[in-house]
């Protein structure tokens, strides 16, 4: 992940001291000529794209209000009259198209629709689109009500027209999409980055540029450190453009947009050389990180008083309307689950007290949001005397400890059904990551780096890193990754997607 500088390209650039800068000449070669920057501006070239589709929105918000209030007329009766007198109603039946169209764009508009990093993603336009056609008709029907309007669309008609926007516009994006991934336009929309070293953390950034079709960005190139030094060798198909040295012959003739620094253990003075160098060619300046392995897409610069911080910002779930949202789901999950489990659980009790004479219900110490202690409540799968001479052990596939039932309420998860109760109580959530037993934690905290941060949020009956078939006995790294991406990643959908999946699959479950 990038932390980025961006430029202030508006504003006067401040005088470099040459002795930072280096001189016009001295440290990277001659200087790009303006005339070589001109009509290369990325971002010129990304507004003039999300320009054209906010015209060609308002053509077709347009178009469909037109067609929303002719449906109404048509389904009133009334076409012919309407057509017969359209002199009359020409002002009206425009004011209606292009202020309804107007009202329509400008609701996608606050809701980040042009935005060019939203550019490519094409499920937030739909999204936006849906619900910007909850909004409009909400707000016409108040002005309608407000200033009396009986004609040319009356009440009913503002819901015809609330249908047929999202409909036309969501089939003229969809049309739209053949212009948008024509390679002319997906070149003259991405910002070509050269990278100062190369990292591990590089090569991770170029696999996601490249991977994201939402990404405006790309990877085209490096240079090494001064020196002629690479921390890593970049791969044979990044091609080495030139010379530390050379940069300002590097960027003209391919048309760099940004500079990224992959190796922050360059020199604090050469750093700010190529800094003041980004600044005075109108080139953007990244930093790729080293030393945030956790939560690292959340980095964040700030500024307090005019001092730059880098840390990580909020998370999803530090939002106070976020946390009473997912509690919220949960405790109705919860309801319904224990509502519907409860048979289930009555009937298997039953076969575990025939197979093994003992508690039903099996009492475990486990951790849970802030480090907290609780009691997590299961049907018994296993002998009473399963850790009697192992202690705290995770359980195995083909565990011989397990009663004959218990394999297959492992196997379907049954036995997590009291969970429930947890999540009704607080203890746990319906999705997070999998609570473990304390002694457990003492001697991972220290083996696996991060570990601690599942922590941040309730411990979860399925999780992200569950449905992917990371429990049991799986790689514990791979497991806390996953619940990193959790936790920087939350949505509701995402928890809906997690119970699905968790009612679909049952990998590695044993």
């Amino acid at each position: 992940m990038t932390v980025s500088f961006s430029v202030d390209r508006s504003r006067k650039r401040p005088a470099v001291d040459s002795a930072v800068a280096g001189g016009p000449a001295s440290v990277f070669g001659p200087t790009v000529s303006p005339r070589e920057r001109v009509g290369r501006n990325v971002k010129d070239r990304v507004h003039r794209v999300t320009t054209l589709l906010c015209v060609v929105d308002w053509t077709i918000a347009a178009s469909a209000v037109f067609l929303g209030i002719g449906l109404r007329v048509w389904q009133r009766g009334e076409l012919d009259r309407y057509i017969e007198k359209l002199d009359t109603h020409a002002g009206p039946i425009a004011a209606w198209v292009l202020g309804g169209a107007l009202l329509y764009s400008v609701l996608l508009a606050l809701a980040g629709t042009y935005d060019p990093s939203n550019l490519y993603r094409m499920h937030f336009t739909v999204r936006n689109i849906l619900q910007s056609a909850v909004l409009w008709p909400v707000l016409v029907l108040a002005f309608v009500g407000l200033v009396r309007l009986d004609d040319p669309a009356p009440r009913l008609g503002v819901l015809y027209c609330a249908c047929t926007l999202p409909v036309a516009l969501i089939g003229a994006r969809i049309a739209m999409l053949g212009f948008m991934m024509h390679p002319r336009v997906r070149r003259a929309t991405r910002a070509r980055l050269l990278v100062v070293g190369w990292s591990e953390q590089a090569a991770h950034l170029r696999e996601a540029l490249a991977s994201d079709l939402g990404q405006l960005r790309e990877v085209v190139g490096c240079v090494p450190t001064p020196g002629g030094r690479f921390r890593h060798e970049p791969p044979a198909d990044v091609p080495v453009l030139g010379a530390f040295s050379d940069l300002a012959r590097v960027v003209g003739p391919n048309w760099i947009d940004g500079v990224v620094l992959a190796d922050v253990n360059l020199p604090a003075p050469e750093i700010r050389r190529l800094i003041a160098f980004c600044q005075r060619e109108y080139l953007d300046f990244h930093l790729v990180p080293e030393y945030f392995p956790v939560l690292g897409s959340k980095l964040e610069a700030t500024s307090v008083s005019g001092v730059p911080l880098l840390g990580v910002s909020r998370l999803p779930l530090d939002s106070a309307f976020a946390r009473m949202l997912k509690r919220g789901f949960d405790i109705a999950g919860a309801l319904v689950g224990l509502v519907l489990a409860a048979p289930v659980i009555a009937f298997f009790g039953l076969l575990v007290r025939a197979e093994s004479p003992g508690p039903v219900i099996y009492r475990q110490t486990r951790v849970t949001r802030g480090g907290r202690e609780f009691t997590i409540y299961k049907i018994r799968s296993m002998r009473l005397d399963a850790e009697e001479g192992s202690g705290a052990v995770w359980a195995q596939r083909e565990d011989p400890r397990r009663l004959r039932v218990g394999a297959f309420m492992r196997r379907t998860n049954i036995d997590e059904l009291p969970q429930f109760w947890n999540v009704l109580k607080g203890d746990m959530s319906l999705v997070g990551p999998r609570p473990e037993r304390p002694e457990l934690i003492e001697r991972f905290k220290h083996e696996i780096p991060n570990y601690n941060v599942r922590h941040s949020v309730r411990a979860g009956v399925t999780g992200w890193a569950a449905v992917h078939g990371l429990r049991g006995a799986t790689d514990l790294r791979k497991r806390v990754e996953f619940d990193i991406y959790y936790l920087e990643n939350w949505s509701l959908m995402l928890d809906v997607y997690c119970i699905a999946a968790t009612l679909l699959k049952n990998k590695n479950a044993h």
